[in-house]
């Protein structure tokens, strides 16, 4: 497998340190990541974390931009969790794959082709925007957390919508001399558009000097986060109530807001 510093084409699959890797977005369900965090640390302490991240649902993809910077498109939940996890910093690499190689493209244009492509997300943690490129997260490690995003996490895991078609969890793609998706969205941003529909009609029983903390004592703290998720249990029924989706009856989550049955 390549490594980022390769010379990269269209297709290539390779190792990127996640410190390297910038958000096309503002924001995650930093409980949904953290959930994510636990299942790399157990494939770590496996011996299993390669084959975990070579799957094909794991697989991230990237376009390379202007100044040959390595812009996440999907799967910013995942790199969160690898960086959050208590592995060696020499581990925190995700497997990638190049989307399209734009670097040779201005900034604006660049940008533009990433609007127009739907392969950027530029509405902040509170749902404000668009907003201009240039104020994303210069990290993964720099990504807010909406809790919002968790809640619209927990009706995609019980069924009531679909991102996109079905990967094969199985499928390991590393040994693969080039990688083209064979899954496509079904609908963009369906997940973003799900937490701002809910951050319009539900009120989470979170006290907003908790978000103050929370923002100023970042990484999130495990104690708040777990507060926000009894929070977002909470608001279960009235999501029932609001959108008629029962399945949410049949999931459990844990005191850290990760699935348990299903």
């Amino acid at each position: 497998m390549k490594h980022h510093d390769h010379s990269l084409e269209k297709g290539d699959i390779f190792r990127l340190p996640v410190q390297q890797a910038h958000p096309t977005q503002f924001a995650v369900g930093m409980i949904s990541a953290d959930c994510k965090k636990q299942k790399v640390e157990e494939a770590y302490k496996e011996g299993k974390l390669h084959d975990f991240l070579c799957q094909e649902g794991h697989l991230v993809p990237v376009v390379i931009g202007p100044d040959h910077v390595f812009y996440l498109t999907d799967h910013h939940h995942l790199s969160a969790a690898v960086w959050r996890a208590d592995i060696p910093m020499e581990e925190k690499k995700v497997h990638a794959y190049v989307l399209e190689d734009w670097s040779g493209k201005e900034e604006n244009i660049f940008w533009r082709d990433m609007i127009e492509n739907n392969l950027t997300w530029l509405h902040d943690d509170k749902g404000e925007g668009p907003l201009h490129p240039r104020l994303l997260p210069a990290t993964i490690g720099d990504i807010l957390n909406d809790p919002y995003r968790t809640l619209s996490r927990w009706l995609r895991d019980c069924g009531c919508y679909t991102k996109d078609e079905l990967k094969d969890k199985t499928k390991l793609i590393c040994e693969e001399a080039k990688f083209l998706p064979t899954s496509h969205a079904k609908a963009f941003f369906i997940e973003f558009r799900w937490a701002d529909f809910l951050r319009k009609n539900v009120k989470l029983e979170l006290k907003q000097e908790d978000f103050s903390l929370t923002c100023a004592t970042m990484p999130y703290s495990p104690l708040y986060l777990s507060d926000e998720a009894a929070a977002l249990e909470k608001a279960f029924s009235i999501v029932v109530d609001l959108i008629g989706c029962h399945q949410l009856r049949t999931v459990t989550y844990d005191q850290h807001g990760c699935l348990v049955n299903k």
